[in-house]
């Protein structure tokens, strides 16, 4: 299993500049999307043409309520099915059914903005249960412990490691239910390193989360880089944004209308049109998308 107590430097600025355009190349994509299409009825919720995620890079998903971001996400991680479209993760061409435990065994996980941890089972439980091929969890083998006693240590021990990264050991034997909603978005980020992910998602991971654990919340996903993953998250929050991502992809009625630097996008017509609307007054050059009520859009 992956030591995830080392880490590593990984670039953020490729050699080649990116060219800041809907659907540009990337240098070492993780995921590449083409001709993605979600219709319910007459209205198409996704319609993304082209889109490459960065090997190593935080890249945001932002975009206006109804904008389609979690419809994408959804389709991306399994929960939903395209109507049309094809998604490439790390090379491997996914099939258009694809469940998520599958995905999850292939590398990519995600989290969601409402956590899913199990509230009646310990802290240390839920940890143990995002492992892979886990030789307890087959009929036969799960009759004789002496077939699994010694992997169950292994995983225990890794578990107690990322609980102590993620300064949760303290609550490593108290029910999940009892964790307040921060340190259940702690407890989900922390669980999924113990799928060895290449590629982690994060549905809103500071929606709900108090301000008090909300920078170890965003040193914990910086890490998730340092460790040499992937990360793609959706936000509402453009300090966070500017905080955390290298790269922004905008969406807008399910499409993509532009991608950038975090200082590009916030001064980006095209976006501030679909935050404002196409009428906003346009007289002040300098207008950056708003950062009213804490930075929410």
């Amino acid at each position: 299993m992956t030591d995830t107590t080392t880490t590593e430097e990984y670039p953020r600025e490729p050699t080649d500049p990116i060219e800041a355009t809907p659907g540009s190349s990337k240098p070492d994509p993780i995921l590449r999307v083409d001709g993605m299409v979600r219709q319910f009825g007459g209205l198409k919720a996704v319609d993304v043409d082209h889109l490459e995620i960065q090997r190593h890079w935080i890249t945001a998903l932002i975009g206006p309520n109804g904008a389609g971001k979690t419809t994408f996400f959804n389709l991306l991680t399994g929960f939903d099915t395209p109507n049309a479209g094809t998604v490439v993760f790390d090379g491997d061409t996914l099939p258009k059914r694809v469940s998520p435990n599958q995905l999850a065994r292939d590398g990519m996980v995600r989290t969601f903005q409402l956590t899913k941890s199990l509230t009646r089972l310990p802290v240390i439980e839920n940890m143990k249960l995002g492992v892979k091929e886990q030789l307890g969890e087959h009929f036969l083998p799960a009759l004789f412990k002496p077939a699994w006693a010694s992997q169950e240590a292994s995983i225990e021990e890794r578990a107690d490691k990322l609980l102590a990264r993620f300064k949760m050991d303290h609550m490593r034997d108290e029910f999940a239910g009892t964790l307040s909603g921060g340190q259940r978005k702690l407890l989900e980020m922390a669980r999924s390193l113990m799928t060895d992910p290449r590629l982690v998602m994060l549905d809103e991971p500071m929606a709900g989360v108090n301000p008090a654990l909300t920078q170890s919340l965003l040193g914990h996903v910086v890490g998730l880089r340092d460790l040499g993953m992937t990360v793609i998250f959706v936000e509402h929050d453009m300090d966070v944004v500017h905080e955390i991502a290298d790269w922004v992809v905008v969406m807008a009625e399910g499409q993509i209308i532009a991608e950038g630097t975090p200082d590009a996008i916030s001064k980006n017509a095209k976006v501030i049109d679909a935050y404002l609307g196409a009428h906003h007054d346009d007289t002040d050059d300098d207008t950056e998308l708003p950062a009213d009520d804490g930075g929410h859009l």
